[in-house]
């Protein structure tokens, strides 16, 4: 066993405060705030450990915890990138990857994290899959919940906002199935959620 060093593990945790300094659009459940990175991935990992063992869907519950608290770790430099931001989208994947060498130079001792964050990027499992489908799913549940006030903000279209959804959460079952009955929900009286 190594020895610790109290400094490493203050800059680490300075790291952790500034991914909770990443203000997300989607706003907090108070509708005062916006929502922080942090309160995303855990509400995500949350989410995906529920639906793991509800459905029974016998996926590897470590796995699905790592990949929801790391998904948008990179964003602790890159930022996050609102989906329907189409100038940020073009830059999106350049900037998180200099996130992600840059998080690995200055923790290199961190190993898993550097392959947890490579492995969910490749979704090279059904875990990853599964995680992603769930984090496109997540503002949808949310704006659900609020009767749709960002979206209200950001004057999303609900023919753009399906249209996306559906293409993003298409390889996963449960997942869709969830959207699917969201959309059933939302749409019969969808200008409380959208703008007339």
């Amino acid at each position: 066993m190594k020895q610790p060093d109290a400094k490493r593990v203050a800059e680490f945790m300075r790291l952790l405060h500034a991914f909770q300094s990443v203000e997300r659009v989607m706003y907090a459940p108070d509708l005062i705030r916006k929502e922080n990175d942090v309160e995303h991935s855990y509400s995500l990992a949350m989410l995906c450990w529920y639906l793991n063992d509800a459905l029974e869907l016998k996926l590897n519950k470590n796995k699905l915890l790592e990949y929801s608290l790391t998904h948008d770790f990179v964003e602790v430099y890159a930022g996050d990138t609102y989906v329907f931001d189409h100038e940020g989208k073009k830059t999106k994947h350049r900037r998180e990857e200099e996130a992600r060498l840059r998080i690995a130079s200055e923790f290199p001792e961190f190993k898993e994290l550097h392959e947890t964050i490579e492995k969910y990027e490749s979704r090279e499992d059904p875990e990853a899959v599964f995680v992603h489908a769930v984090d496109k799913l997540v503002p949808l549940i949310t704006n659900y919940l609020q009767k749709g006030y960002t979206w209200k903000e950001m004057k999303v279209q609900r023919e753009d906002l399906y249209k996306l959804k559906r293409e993003t959460i298409k390889d996963q079952e449960p997942v869709r199935e969830l959207l699917e009955q969201l959309i059933r929900e939302i749409d019969p009286r969808w200008n409380e959620f959208f703008n007339v």
